[in-house]
């Protein structure tokens, strides 16, 4: 791990929004043996980063070790969402050979992040590359939960790539943001590609419901 510590600004959760990422953290505790997680959406403003910070950091509060990986390498929101205002190093020099130490610790105990460095035109050459199944075997072998923070299904094949390396994947859905339509094919691209789906979340959903929910299965968007 580096020697740089990341200091975060996270704000703390509404109770509700916190009782439901728990549910979801307990959710995928308890269906297997899942350490690699990647979280992706149909499109960008549905809340994904969000989910990925928020299930990182339930995690880490366990007790767990915990990577945070940000592999948006065409347009990453995390530095800026969270205020990291140092130019560091991450995924993107890593795969190209221009950095090794890019994990850094966080303010946040047992947390740990990976920014997505500088951002390249074509992600899909950098993330097929030995370098990253390597640099994510390694974390395996030293951290209990990596959460993959992916670009959105919708226009590119970065999260099918990423998703290779993983568990499984979640998908956040903003509700009523994007038509079913839409969320089958996602679903059907990442099957097709041999990944796992662990589930959906629904995000962002009506006031008299919870913020947040979490749904093992596809049944209700295939209808």
């Amino acid at each position: 791990m580096s020697e740089n510590k990341i200091s975060l600004k996270a704000k703390k959760l509404e109770f509700g929004v916190d009782e439901a990422i728990k549910s979801l953290r307990t959710n995928l505790l308890y269906s297997g043996n899942l350490h690699a997680i990647a979280v992706t959406s149909t499109t960008a403003g549905e809340g994904k980063s969000t989910i990925a910070f928020e299930l990182a950091r339930s995690f880490a509060d366990l007790g767990k070790r915990t990577v945070l990986i940000d592999c948006d390498l065409r347009k990453s929101m995390i530095a800026n969402r969270y205020g990291v205002s140092e130019r560091l190093p991450g995924l993107s020099e890593l795969l190209s050979g221009q950095a090794q130490k890019i994990i850094f610790e966080t303010n946040i105990d047992n947390l740990y992040m990976v920014l997505s460095g500088k951002n390249v035109p074509n992600p899909q050459a950098l993330l097929t590359g030995e370098r990253f199944n390597s640099f994510v075997d390694a974390l395996k072998k030293s951290c209990d939960y990596i959460i993959f923070d992916t670009p959105p299904l919708g226009g590119m094949a970065d999260a099918l790539i990423v998703g290779k390396q993983t568990d499984g994947t979640l998908i956040v859905i903003r509700n009523d943001y994007v038509k079913k339509a839409m969320v089958r094919n996602v679903k059907r691209q990442i099957q097709q590609s041999g990944g796992k789906i662990l589930g959906v979340v629904l995000n962002r959903v009506k006031k008299n419901q919870k913020d947040y929910y979490y749904k093992k299965n596809y049944g209700y968007y295939d209808k």
